[in-house]
């Protein structure tokens, strides 16, 4: 049913709208802009000249088959607690694509391939700019060498972007979440500082992060060391952050209450640039002699940045046939189809 609507959950948040955006230039009158609050969803769509149609949905609750009748795709622009909106919509043969950056959730999605293949169903998870077009990087990378010994993803964010309150929180809640690396070491999110000279904009620190493009990569590179570290474009902001991280003021930021207030403040006071960037170092051998293969990527708007990676994916399932299942944006697509997206120099 690929002629059918695209619904987009969370479809008036600071990505979704962008999403929605960029999709309506291509399929005008089939996008459905769903979430909680309706007024929310009616007010986009009126900006939009009524070309996507509002809709009332809480997915956190039981969503009725009805509700999804006529949909071709689903854009889940949200984070959610279980599998079982995913699993409705699979189940229904509807395509599925998923931004969330929680490798916690990510885990649970890739469980689906069972259920999407058994009904002729296509699910992408890691689709944005990290992950997904890290993802992709780094895989592009790695192939320019004969053997790889080591990955480092270094992702680098404009302190003075718009970001919306769900991607701050997430950022926030990490802080207090230490992770395993690859060589199953527990880490602290923001330690482990690493100087990278980006592309145009020089020397900034970064520090290992949670994203999820270094657990999942590691089913291409199994025992490969593979880390990302986060950086901002202001240095004092990577300090107070390195500094909550160290002190016992993080410990407030497992309470909501805190992570809140303190993304309120964030969206408020407005310093740097909205400048976003990636740089992957790949480190190994080719032809039996030491190399390195560096791949740089900067642009401005990081949401929007996962916007045309997600609007990417959603012409690919509706203009081409791919394999049923459930699936990581580097497993079916590659850097360069996705080179036209962005002024992107691949060597």
């Amino acid at each position: 049913m690929k002629n059918g609507n695209i619904l987009i959950i969370g479809g008036y948040g600071e990505v979704g709208g962008k999403i929605a955006k960029l999709l309506l230039q291509s399929y005008p009158n089939r996008i459905w802009i769903a979430g909680r609050n309706i007024d929310k969803a009616r007010q986009f769509c009126i900006q939009q000249d009524r070309l996507a149609m509002p809709i009332q949905m809480d997915v956190s609750k039981k969503v009725h088959p009805e509700q999804l009748e006529s949909v071709a795709l689903v854009i889940m622009c949200l984070e959610q607690k279980d599998t079982a909106f995913v699993q409705l919509c699979l189940k229904k043969g509807i395509m599925y694509i998923d931004i969330t950056a929680s490798y916690t959730f990510l885990k649970k999605l890739e469980e689906l391939h069972p259920l999407a293949a058994q009904n002729h169903a296509t699910a992408v998870f890691s689709v944005g700019m990290a992950p997904g077009l890290t993802n992709l990087m780094a895989m592009h990378a790695a192939k320019q060498l004969s053997t790889l010994e080591k990955l480092h993803i270094s992702i680098l964010i404009g302190a003075g972007a718009i970001h919306g309150t769900a991607a701050i929180l997430w950022i926030l809640h990490q802080l207090n979440q230490p992770f395993s690396s690859y060589n199953n070491q527990s880490v602290a999110n923001f330690t482990n500082k690493r100087t990278v000279q980006f592309k145009k904009i020089g020397k900034c620190s970064v520090y290992q992060f949670n994203f999820s493009d270094q657990h999942t990569l590691t089913k291409h590179f199994p025992s490969i060391p593979i880390e990302t570290r986060l950086g901002f474009d202001v240095e004092s902001l990577n300090r107070f952050v390195s500094f909550l991280q160290k002190s016992r003021i993080a410990y407030l930021l497992k309470f909501n209450r805190i992570q809140t207030l303190l993304a309120s403040l964030i969206q408020k006071v407005k310093i740097g640039s909205d400048v976003c960037g990636i740089q992957i170092e790949a480190i190994g051998k080719k032809h039996h002699k030491e190399a390195s293969y560096t791949l740089d990527f900067l642009e401005r708007d990081e949401s929007l940045v996962t916007a045309k990676v997600a609007a990417f994916v959603v012409k690919e399932l509706l203009s081409n046939k791919h394999p049923a299942g459930a699936y990581h944006i580097e497993e079916l697509f590659t850097l360069e189809s996705l080179q036209a997206q962005f002024e992107m120099s691949i060597q």
